[in-house]
């Protein structure tokens, strides 16, 4: 019994020495930092919110919550709700586990995606995720065309 208990010790030790050394607090500073280095625009939108623009896209990156867990969210120009039906919606969200494409009470065909930061989010995240949101709008983009719908 000593044994289990010193080895779950073990293991839970470097459990959490590795959380805490692959974790980072990340601030909107540090956003625009990453996100300008990779070259892209990006803009102050408020106290937790910077906008960037990629291809004619507003993109939002937000700190939200107390853990400042990070929100990626665009609308898109030229489709409504109106041109979509709930199912085209509804296997978008299933083929996509990742993000979520949705009507927002304007009518507007909104695309979010979300990060828990309880364990903290490195520049590395706010890199791959934001380059994993353009493909989650690339392929909705490209799933409407193949509806024939955009």
């Amino acid at each position: 019994m000593r044994v289990f208990t010193t080895l779950i010790a073990i293991v839970a030790l470097i459990i959490s020495s590795l959380a805490s050394a692959s974790a980072a607090d990340i601030n909107k500073v540090q956003i625009t930092d990453i996100l300008t280095g990779q070259g892209y625009n990006v803009q102050d939108h408020g106290p937790n919110r910077v906008v960037v623009t990629v291809s004619g896209y507003k993109i939002i990156v937000a700190l939200d919550g107390s853990d400042g867990d990070v929100t990626y969210i665009t609308w898109l120009q030229g489709v409504t709700g109106d041109d979509l039906g709930y199912k085209f919606l509804n296997e978008f969200n299933n083929e996509v586990k990742f993000g979520r494409a949705y009507i927002d009470n304007d009518g507007d065909v909104t695309i979010q995606m979300d990060r828990n930061s309880a364990g903290g989010v490195s520049a590395e995240n706010i890199e791959s995720d934001f380059d994993v949101f353009l493909l989650l709008i690339s392929k909705f983009l490209s799933d409407l065309e193949s509806e024939n719908i955009a």
